[in-house]
């Protein structure tokens, strides 16, 4: 089966890693192909075939034209989509391609009809697909598969509180700081993006900066350093299509507290999670939990966790539904 893969991001975060970690595992089988802007088009592994396109704009006719010449040279049985931006080119040039088409959606998205034509929508998370009209299908995040090679830390002893992801509102990284106020722990918010600054100063002007820290540039590499010190770690998001730092933590075995976002209502009881966008209930359950996590027991969740959302399992799903959507041709 040949497969390509096309997201036009100007970053490498997660939605990028996704595609990266998959194509890697879909190539093992398949004749795999990834498309992508300049930008980051270097950071994917080396060993996969990544094609790149320089200053890629969905309006460009040109641009258009140029991506349907190098699909159609491809000739993939599955064109798979990752964001908005390919989802709405690939709308306007598959019917003139012979291929079935896939798309993921990795967030919340207000509008989703641009989705809708697809042959095979998937959702990261029953609420990314909520809003889906036709059927569609979930095929969970994964904990990076690199993270199978490396010694599992004992983390029975309380060391520094963790929070991971770009510094954007939608984090809500400035309701986990405020909610900081009395709290006798260390906190490592590591991310960098356009809300560093801002938060920064909100940590002076609480006067917190004895307590938190912002941690920016660091590669995903180095993440488990990290996991490997930390005795919790704590998801503020408001909204979420993952969040996959929980599963990489939770398969680190670092307990984790969440906003109840994306799929984390179906890995942590209902005691471990805050509505989200609800500064008093993040705080309440930060208060209660924080300090005390080495106390409560989360190995089942470790284990389901290891299980139920590896990129083996989840890459299976995908392939099976590539499979069934060339037979229905």
């Amino acid at each position: 089966m040949i497969i390509l893969h096309l997201v036009m991001s100007n970053d490498f975060a997660g939605i990028e890693q996704h595609v990266n970690e998959l194509a890697l595992k879909q190539m093992e089988s398949n004749e795999v192909h990834i498309i992508s802007t300049n930008e980051i088009a270097h950071q994917f592994n080396q060993n996969l075939n990544v094609i790149s396109i320089n200053n890629f704009g969905r309006r460009s006719l040109f641009n258009i034209y140029k991506l349907f010449k190098i699909i159609k040279k491809l000739n993939p049985h599955i064109i798979h989509t990752h964001g908005s931006k390919t989802t709405q080119i690939i709308k306007i040039i598959k019917p003139r391609l012979n291929a079935k088409y896939a798309c993921t959606i990795h967030g919340i998205k207000s509008k989703t009809n641009i989705y809708e034509h697809a042959d095979i929508i998937i959702g990261v998370s029953d609420k990314t697909i909520e809003a889906i009209k036709n059927k569609a299908l979930v095929i969970n995040n994964w904990w990076n598969p690199a993270y199978k090679e490396l010694s599992i830390p004992d983390n029975s002893k309380p060391k520094f509180s963790i929070a991971i992801g770009r510094l954007e509102k939608v984090k809500g990284f400035d309701q986990l700081i405020k909610s900081w106020e009395g709290v006798d722990s260390k906190l490592l918010i590591i991310g960098s993006g356009a809300e560093k600054n801002s938060l920064n100063q909100l940590i002076e002007n609480l006067k917190l900066s004895h307590k938190i820290e912002i941690v920016d540039e660091v590669p995903s590499s180095d993440l488990v350093n990290y996991y490997k010190q930390a005795s919790v770690l704590i998801v503020s998001s408001l909204r979420e299509g993952g969040p996959r730092v929980a599963l990489e933590a939770l398969y680190m075995k670092v307990p984790v507290i969440s906003t109840d976002v994306g799929h984390m209502n179906k890995i942590l009881p209902k005691e471990f999670l805050a509505e989200p966008n609800n500064q008093t209930a993040l705080r309440e359950l930060i208060v209660k939990y924080v300090n005390k996590m080495y106390l409560f027991d989360q190995s089942s969740i470790f284990e389901y966790v290891s299980e139920e959302f590896s990129l083996e399992s989840q890459s299976k799903k995908m392939l099976k539904a590539y499979e069934e959507a060339l037979s229905r041709s």
